[in-house]
């Protein structure tokens, strides 16, 4: 069976795959309620006959400490809760009213790491890349170096001095363009720019750097596994339908597909449950460390 050549494109790769999970669209002080109140719920979704929301929009009220604010001037601090995907296409835009005026009212923007910075992305790839002399073969089990040559033919050499793992974030990244999904639509980066066109703060919650220190930690074992992984889903026809049903999801706000959709994803093969584990314990320390 013959497989598409991927080419590797880094510059791209790291916009689109080094993307955040989630964007916190966030006015910590003073929030102006949304207009209609019988769709703007503390902690549930926004949504509804007069508001539609493509995408997973939350809004989040809490009350102001009385013993900082009067009576007479005190709002609730509202946070808006938008969840984003790592893949987007040009037809994902304009998003919904409603989240462009969540956007609009926001005073702060929270994010898990800009993506945005290409000197960083640069010295991302310099970190999971292999020293001179070394190469991808030398961490790789024979069965998947010969699948991976066998799917990229001349075009291997290319791969030999990058990981595992920006290896089949690269051949992904690939495959998710030839299906239209465009790294310079990924919504977070849409946001991040967005923000810095209108000077509103930018909070990271996570690094680049951060997550690519993660990335480049595996075993050869763990991103052997990544790899084989992702060979697979090209031999099976999987890679297209992963894309598709992502994006789906979201596009129809299914919170609950999105969620075992990243489950499933987390547990096909231990470099994947190590990098996830490594997330959620990462989540609850942030969590844990902020003054209650």
């Amino acid at each position: 069976m013959s497989h598409q050549i991927f080419r590797f494109v880094p510059s791209k790769l790291v916009l689109s795959l080094l993307a955040v999970c989630s964007l916190g669209i966030s006015q910590l002080a003073n929030a102006d309620p949304l207009q209609n109140k019988d769709i703007a719920k503390q902690g549930k979704p926004v949504s509804g006959k007069a508001q539609k929301v493509t995408g997973l929009l939350y809004e989040i009220r809490l009350p102001q400490d009385p013993q900082k604010s009067s009576k007479a001037t005190s709002k609730p601090v509202v946070a808006y809760l938008y969840g984003t995907i790592h893949i987007a296409k040009a037809n994902f835009y304009p998003l919904s009213t409603v989240v462009r005026k969540a956007y609009a009212q926001a005073d702060t923007i929270v994010i898990e790491a800009d993506t945005s910075d290409e000197a960083s992305n640069r010295s991302v790839i310099s970190k999971l890349s292999y020293a001179p002399g070394d190469k991808l073969q030398n961490h790789l089990t024979p069965g998947t170096w010969s699948t991976l040559t066998s799917m990229t033919a001349e075009s291997i050499e290319q791969f030999q001095c990058y990981k595992p793992v920006l290896v089949a974030m690269g051949l992904t990244g690939s495959a998710g363009m030839q299906l239209g999904y465009d790294p310079a639509h990924v919504l977070d980066r849409h946001f991040i720019l967005a923000a810095k066109k209108d000077k509103k703060n930018l909070v990271e919650l996570e690094s680049v750097q951060y997550q690519a220190d993660d990335l480049a930690n595996l075993s050869d074992e763990e991103g052997d596994a990544v790899l084989a992984n992702t060979l697979n889903s090209f031999k099976n026809g999987e890679i297209s339908k992963e894309f598709n049903r992502m994006s789906d999801a979201w596009r129809t706000g299914d919170a609950e597909r999105l969620a075992q959709i990243f489950v499933d994803a987390s547990n096909r093969d231990i470099g994947s449950k190590k990098m996830t584990q490594k997330l959620m314990d990462y989540t609850v320390a942030l969590f844990l460390s902020i003054p209650t």
